[in-house]
């Protein structure tokens, strides 16, 4: 887990209470951050709205992204 961790902060370093909090959380199983991504149907001139939303930590929230980006890379979806 400390590797994950590192390296992925947007907002600086989290406190060890914060650390410490999240694997707690993480061991209940409940939901400590999600990532949403909406698009609408292409426009008539090639654009795509695309909007995001997430709850929890922003770093939390980066390393989501960062590993569904990693994911869709290995499946050559990229």
């Amino acid at each position: 887990m400390k590797r994950i961790l590192e390296g992925l902060f947007m907002d600086g370093r989290p406190s060890k209470r914060e650390v410490k909090k999240f694997l707690k959380r993480r061991k209940k199983g409940k939901t400590i951050c999600y990532v949403l991504l909406t698009c609408s149907e292409p426009k008539e001139d090639g654009t795509i709205d695309v909007e995001m939303k997430y709850d929890g930590k922003r770093w939390l929230a980066a390393y989501l992204i960062k590993s569904a980006k990693d994911v869709l890379e290995d499946d050559g979806a990229l």
